[in-house]
């Protein structure tokens, strides 16, 4: 979205506000380029990540992963519960926490996870293609300094 109405019907332009504004419009961008990417496949972002994380991290706990999908609790809950009864994942009991449980890909969820991996790529392709490989290393190291300053 370049621009667009605010409630008094000014318009404003995505580049005049500040930078939070700035940096959540490029990822809603990005975000809907790679839903668009991920329709066919029948998941959205959020589940596309969530396979991710658990193909990297065979095992992974609900509570372990709330800060990589940066959703609470009840939300990764539910997200699970979902990719479950889709047959993509399944829940073991943890060995070590009887509170707890470990979450796993099925095979139809490892092949899911597998067709869509390529697709991140596919997006920073697309962004790449705006700078120079100085700009794009520029961007990538600010964007790390700001999201440390702001985890402090």
């Amino acid at each position: 979205m370049v621009s667009g109405e605010q409630g008094n019907g000014n318009v404003w332009e995505w580049d005049a506000g500040p930078l939070g504004r700035l940096v959540k419009t490029a990822y809603i961008a990005m975000r809907r380029e790679l839903e668009g990417l991920l329709k066919p496949y029948g998941i959205t972002h959020t589940q596309w990540s969530a396979l991710g994380i658990i193909d990297n991290y065979p095992g992974i706990t609900p509570s372990e992963m709330e800060p990589i999908l940066m959703i609470e609790r009840p939300s990764v809950t539910s997200l699970i519960n979902g990719l479950v009864k889709r047959g993509l994942v399944y829940r073991r009991d943890h060995p070590e926490d009887a509170r707890s449980k470990q979450i796993y890909l099925t095979e139809p969820g490892k092949e899911l996870a597998a067709r869509t991996r390529h697709l991140t790529q596919r997006i920073d392709h697309v962004v790449r293609q705006e700078f120079t490989t100085e700009e794009y290393e520029s961007l990538r190291s600010l964007l790390i300094r700001v999201v440390q300053r702001m985890d402090r």
